[in-house]
């Protein structure tokens, strides 16, 4: 009757380990998916500000626009002003 015992225990032990595992492996899964989801809206929120758009206007007239060699911006050469009337008149 002794060695039944023993039998049953073991098997209730490895029952309650792999109970256990499980129940850490859900935890820390769970905590993964929670990580993962907060780099993605970071990263959402990261990608939104860089492809923002700034539109500030001026009235030139054959200007040149050049990427900034160093950061995300366009520099804006030369040109002349333009109000919407005719620079030169004949």
């Amino acid at each position: 009757m002794g060695k039944k015992d023993k039998k049953e225990k073991k098997v209730k032990g490895v029952e309650k380990t792999a109970a256990k595992m499980e129940k850490k492996v859900s935890k820390r899964s769970k905590r993964e998916e929670e990580d993962l989801e907060a780099l993605i809206a970071e990263f959402q929120n990261l990608d939104a500000t860089k492809t923002q758009v700034v539109e500030t206007t001026s009235p030139r007239l054959s200007a040149t626009l050049s990427a900034h060699p160093e950061k995300e911006e366009l520099i804006l050469f030369g040109g002349e002003f333009f109000n919407g009337r005719k620079v030169w008149e004949n």
